[in-house]
């Protein structure tokens, strides 16, 4: 069930995406002489993260094989690697289809001490991007939905909320974990495109589908994580 809404939520978000970068598009400049640019052009990014967690955890719960007083959590230093493709719809009007790779890492607090959580991921959205000209480059602003999934989790010590199994499904007989490996949110970006195609990108991602995967009112885990890229962007 916690599968299909995040699918639905990222469609629904995706295609409301997709109306208005073609709206706006046909607003600026569909039918002026600048149309004729559009092309597809790809890219490359890598950098350094730090994520962590939104969490609260109803008290009652923190003594309980659920959380085992997990606390909250801070945010650790991991990495990202990616590629993108980009569709010129007009001068300033792109839309891209990203997918990154990143090793995500957040420091986890229980009543008596800290552990930390690794994991590794991949990232797929799909962003409308604003691209203006500033000084000798251009400068670029962007919003996606986008939808994570997680592969491989590890802690130093302590619980692995990834693997904390909490129940087994009776329909399907598969057993169900603290934490979903699947969330849907959104991507605000910002940066700066060199005159040589090299990019500078400050990107924050914030996920809006709770990932605890216990129905319990006012416990939730969210997860973000804020991104300092460096890319090269292959554009004639």
């Amino acid at each position: 069930m916690k599968m299909k809404k995040i699918l639905f939520i990222v469609a629904i978000i995706s295609f409301f995406d997709l109306q208005c970068s073609v709206s706006l598009a046909q607003s600026d400049s569909w039918d002026d002489d600048d149309y004729h640019l559009q092309f597809v052009s790809w890219g490359l990014q890598g950098g350094v993260n730090a994520s962590s967690f939104i969490m609260r955890v109803d008290p009652l719960l923190r003594d309980t094989l659920i959380m085992d007083s997990v606390l909250s959590a801070t945010p650790a230093m991991g990495v990202d690697l990616g590629a993108f493709f980009e569709y010129r719809i007009t001068d300033h009007w792109r839309v891209q289809l990203s997918a990154r790779m990143g090793m995500d890492r957040a420091t986890l607090r229980y009543s008596d001490h800290r552990s930390n959580m690794l994991t590794l991921g991949a990232d797929f959205a799909l962003p409308v991007l604003y691209r203006t000209p500033f000084s000798t480059g251009s400068i670029f602003f962007s919003v996606a939905p986008y939808c994570h999934f997680v592969f491989f989790s590890d802690v130093t010590e302590g619980i692995n909320l990834y693997r904390r199994q909490i129940y087994t499904d009776p329909v399907t007989g598969k057993d169900r974990f603290a934490l979903s490996d699947i969330h849907a949110g959104i991507d605000l970006a910002v940066g700066y495109e060199f005159e040589s195609h090299w990019q500078l990108q400050l990107d924050a991602r914030f996920g809006i589908t709770d990932i605890l995967n216990l129905e319990t009112p006012g416990t939730f885990v969210y997860p973000y994580k804020v991104s300092l890229l460096v890319g090269y962007h292959f554009e004639n």
